[in-house]
């Protein structure tokens, strides 16, 4: 469906059901990613707040370091890239919504690392580690997926399992977001989304594997049309 200017594509009769409430949506974007400029994030900041009541900002700080580890860089040096990349990603987050009057008293804007204090994205976070590592659907996504961010960032050949399974935790680091942020931030109904659609989130909104969206948990594809 087209809503003022986006294409909204959620993908079960729940998700449906959440995008319709309008209650509250959580945008992760993402470090490195040339779609995430500040024109971009400002249109969809601004219809963001025309759609929902409530709007939360990702930025996976500490997760991009798993990343640049497994690509071989020592850990401070991974560190530090990871804080550099994020910091540019968030700054644009910053000009965009300042060029519309800033957030609202509901919004917010969070650092991944600012969350480790949560117990429900801490307590989430092990729930979807154990899930991913045991179960085969979302073994298969998330390995698939991570190939392609590492590929995105220069490697080429294929990665070795350990190189995969450091890589990996970047998307683990996410996927609280895509089952739990509803309870995370404490809202009844909440929309995780992107601007293309996820392999790893079709599968657990698709009930193909052992890890199930809370209730009033949605997730849906969404971009300008």
């Amino acid at each position: 469906m087209i809503s003022n200017g986006f294409r909204v594509e959620p993908l079960t009769p729940t998700c449906q059901d959440v995008w319709e409430s309008r209650r509250h949506a959580v945008f992760g974007v993402s470090p490195g990613n040339s779609y995430f400029n500040v024109e971009r994030l400002r249109s969809t900041l601004d219809w963001l707040q025309t759609e929902f009541k409530q709007i939360d900002v990702i930025i996976p700080d500490s997760a991009l370091k798993h990343t640049f580890t497994a690509l071989g860089y020592e850990d401070a040096k991974a560190a530090k890239k990871a804080r550099s990349e994020t910091n540019v990603l968030r700054n644009r987050v910053i000009r965009a919504w300042e060029d519309l009057g800033g957030p609202r008293p509901t919004d917010g804007l969070h650092r991944m690392s600012e969350l480790s204090a949560n117990p429900t994205y801490t307590g989430t976070l092990a729930h979807c580690a154990t899930l991913t590592a045991t179960d085969p659907a979302l073994a298969a996504a998330s390995t698939e997926m991570t190939k392609e961010v590492l590929a995105a960032k220069g490697l080429t050949g294929e990665a070795p399992p350990g190189q995969i399974a450091e890589a990996k935790n970047y998307l683990i680091a996410e996927l609280p977001f895509f089952v739990s942020s509803c309870r995370i931030f404490e809202v009844d109904a909440s929309l995780n989304f992107y601007h293309q659609p996820l392999p790893l989130a079709n599968v657990i909104f698709s009930n193909a594997s052992a890890l199930k969206p809370d209730p009033g948990q949605g997730y849906a594809t969404i971009h300008p049309a």
